[in-house]
C-alpha cells in the first residue's frame, strides 16, 4: 500500500466525519487544508486557505462563521497586546507603538462585529 493511499484515506476519513458531524463546510475546508499542509510539508498552507476565506467568505460574503472565527482572533491579540502595554520595560517610544496597535485592534473589532450585523 502506497503512502499517498494512506494520506488519501486519512482525508476520506476526516471529510466523513465532519460531515457526519455536521460541521460548518467552512471549518471542515479549513481541518482539510491543515491536513494538506501537514502531507505537504507547507506549514503556511492552511493560514494562507484562512485568509483567502477571511477575504472572501469573511469579508465580501460576510459568512458569519469566518467572521466570528476572525474576531476571535483579533480579541485574542488584543488580549496579549494589551497585557504586552504594561510591561514596564517598554520605553515611552514602545509605549507609544503599542498604544496604537492596541486603538488598531480596537477598531478591527468594531469592524467585524458591524460586519457580522449586516444582512
Amino acid at each position: 500500500m502506497s503512502k499517498q493511499f494512506g494520506a488519501a484515506q486519512e482525508l476520506k476519513v476526516k471529510l466523513n466525519d465532519s460531515i457526519n458531524l455536521a460541521k460548518n463546510p467552512l471549518e471542515i475546508i479549513l481541518e482539510i487544508a491543515e491536513l494538506l499542509g501537514e502531507m505537504s510539508g507547507e506549514d503556511s498552507y492552511k493560514q494562507n486557505i484562512y485568509d483567502q476565506l477571511v477575504s472572501v467568505y469573511g469579508l465580501a460574503l460576510r459568512d458569519k462563521f469566518i467572521l466570528s472565527q476572525e474576531l476571535q482572533e483579533v480579541s485574542e491579540r488584543l488580549k496579549k497586546i494589551e497585557s504586552a502595554y504594561e510591561n514596564p520595560e517598554f520605553t515611552d517610544e514602545e509605549h507609544k507603538r503599542i498604544g496604537y496597535a492596541i486603538e488598531r485592534h480596537k477598531a478591527e473589532i468594531e469592524r467585524l462585529k458591524k460586519l457580522g450585523e449586516e444582512d
